[in-house]
């Protein structure tokens, strides 16, 4: 009996562990973010950042700007229904210079480097070079690099974390 009264304490013990272990996943994983205007704020000055790195003249084409992505299949384990920023464009050289936009990935990772961002990706695939930071804070910063033979494009892009529209699930 007293055994009895042993696994039933147990598993009530368990069961109280499991829901309260629960509760506190589901609450942290509602808690509060940056809103969209302020993670579109933050990428915009990376952005910004990085390209002064580059010498004056240096273009970008294809520009893509978005600043509400559906986060809906998040890999950071978070709910649904939160957002991303996201910004990405090709470099381009200027037209009377020597620079080449050989040197984008070698100058934005150095520069990256001194600032402390963790390298998260950096590999070689063929004619492709794929190389992508974060921030403290969660934004990241990539490189796409591909060899064309007869020329070299440069891709260069950043997103935020994923983001509650107005910071909270709940928007009021």
């Amino acid at each position: 009996m007293a055994r009895q009264r042993a696994g039933t304490a147990l598993v009530a013990a368990m069961v109280i562990m499991l829901a309260v272990a629960g509760c506190m996943g589901k609450d942290k994983a509602l808690q509060p973010t940056e809103t969209s205007a302020q993670a579109t704020q933050r990428v915009d000055k990376l952005w910004e950042e990085a390209f002064a790195q580059l010498p004056s003249g240096v273009n970008t084409e294809r520009n893509l700007s978005l600043d509400a992505l559906s986060c809906d299949a998040p890999t950071d384990g978070g709910p649904d229904g939160r957002i991303f920023v996201e910004r990405r464009a090709q470099v381009v050289a200027p037209a009377s210079s020597s620079w080449s936009v050989t040197e984008v990935l070698p100058t934005f990772s150095a520069f990256w480097q001194r600032k402390g961002y963790k390298v998260i990706t950096d590999d070689h695939i063929v004619n492709e070079h794929r190389y992508t930071v974060q921030t403290g804070d969660g934004y990241q910063l990539m490189i796409r690099t591909y060899d064309r033979g007869d020329r070299y494009d440069v891709y260069v892009g950043v997103n935020s974390p994923c983001v509650w529209e107005f910071g909270t699930p709940d928007p009021q």
